[in-house]
C-alpha cells in the first residue's frame, strides 16, 4: 500500500528494456500543458514510438472544459505526430470519460473491457492520420 517509487522505476525499466529488446524501439515521454496565470489548467502525458503516438493521459480541468482546450492539445499533438511521420494516434478512456470527444475527432474504438472497473468500461481508440 506504500509502493516505493524505486521499486517502480525497476519494474517499469524491466518491461520496457524487454519490449525495446523485442520491438527495437523505446517510448519517449513527453507533456503538453495549457496554462492560465501559471497554473496547469490542462494537458496531457504522452508516449511517443516510431509509429504511434499513445495518449497516456488527457486532462482539462472541470472549469475550463467545453472551451476548445481539450481539442487544440489533440490537435497539437496531430501537428506533430505528422512532423515526425507518425500516422497512428491511440488512447483509452473510460465510458464515463471522453468517448464522444474522442468520437468527435474521429477516433474510433476498437476495443473494450467491459465492467473493467466497478461495473464501467474501459475503451480503447485509434485514429490514423
Amino acid at each position: 500500500n506504500t509502493p516505493n517509487t524505486n521499486d517502480q522505476k525497476i519494474i517499469r525499466d524491466g518491461i520496457v528494456n524487454f519490449n525495446h529488446s523485442v520491438i527495437n524501439d523505446k517510448a519517449n515521454c513527453f507533456t503538453l500543458t495549457v496554462k492560465k496565470d501559471e497554473n496547469i489548467i490542462g494537458g496531457a502525458i504522452v508516449y511517443e514510438h516510431k509509429d504511434a503516438l499513445y495518449l497516456d493521459v488527457v486532462w482539462i480541468n472541470d472549469n475550463f472544459r467545453k472551451q476548445g482546450i481539450g481539442s487544440k492539445i489533440l490537435n497539437r499533438l496531430e501537428d506533430k505526430a505528422r512532423s515526425k511521420s507518425i500516422s497512428k494516434l491511440f488512447v483509452d478512456t473510460f465510458a464515463f470519460q471522453a468517448v464522444d470527444f474522442y468520437q468527435k475527432h474521429d477516433y474510433k474504438v476498437i476495443g473494450t473491457a467491459p465492467e473493467y472497473l466497478l461495473g464501467h468500461d474501459r475503451i480503447f481508440m485509434r485514429k490514423d492520420i
